[in-house]
């Protein structure tokens, strides 16, 4: 039986920008999208991942598209909750305006699930928009909080050409050496640690982000936001580490 680290590499082989906007989709409002495997893959590959997800389960996801004028493709913002909603704060709709990011993230992913659950529904989450939406292929950031910014940081290390850029909130791990990690690749990405001066994981998300640098990553940031506990960042912070990566 494959691994679910290799089922998920050929599903971001699969992975290429197509689409159009949907115009009947509500843009700068929240919405959901819900589908299956059988519907994003057809039936013959998504029993390849039965073993992770029935085919026919629904997985669904919360949107947000971004409200600004630009006429060049969003990028993506994937985001993997530590809880069971995916839905993006409404102080940070208008971070994702300014860059010009689409909000995914889906919602029944929290800590409680298998991670490789967690990792397929990141990785469809891409599948999903490109049914739908022209999006800028190598604008793709994945993020989480706490225990799905573990999950991100597994995401990033193991598929560094799908996502580009990582923010990690409060909760990060540096990549296992038993994994098949292209490092050469991977520390040509854009990673920011974001933690707080009263978070639990300081020391932890202080420790990845050394490791991250002695392993090339230069491009890295640390943000250690003073008074800030075990929580999210405001906008005005994600709005920096964003503008890390992309400006």
């Amino acid at each position: 039986m494959k691994s679910a680290q290799a089922l998920l590499l050929l599903l971001c082989s699969w992975f290429l920008p197509a689409g159009v906007f949907a115009l009947d989709q509500p843009v700068g409002q929240p919405f959901e999208i819900r589908l299956t495997l059988n519907q994003i893959l057809g039936e013959a590959e998504a029993s390849r991942y039965k073993n992770i997800l029935s085919p026919s389960k629904s997985i669904s996801w919360s949107v947000y598209l971004p409200d600004n004028e630009s006429t060049e493709p969003p990028g993506v913002f994937v985001y993997i909750s530590p809880r069971n909603q995916g839905r993006i704060e409404t102080s940070w709709r208008p971070v994702m305006d300014r860059f010009n990011l689409i909000w995914i993230g889906a919602n029944n992913s929290g800590n409680r699930m298998p991670v490789d659950r967690r990792m397929l529904y990141a990785i469809m989450a891409l599948k999903a928009l490109d049914r739908d939406y022209l999006i800028s292929g190598n604008r793709i950031t994945v993020s989480g909080f706490s225990g799905g910014g573990r999950v991100a940081s597994r995401l990033a290390s193991q598929f560094p050409e799908v996502f580009t850029g990582a923010v990690y909130i409060c909760g990060v791990d540096f990549w296992s050496d038993q994994l098949d990690i292209r490092v050469d690749r991977l520390v040509q990405n854009h990673f920011v640690f974001v933690t707080g001066t009263r978070d639990f994981n300081l020391v932890d998300t202080k420790s990845a982000y050394q490791h991250y640098l002695e392993a090339g990553a230069q491009h890295s940031k640390l943000m250690v936001i003073p008074g800030m506990a075990h929580e999210h960042p405001d906008a005005a912070n994600l709005s920096e580490a964003l503008g890390f990566i992309y400006d």
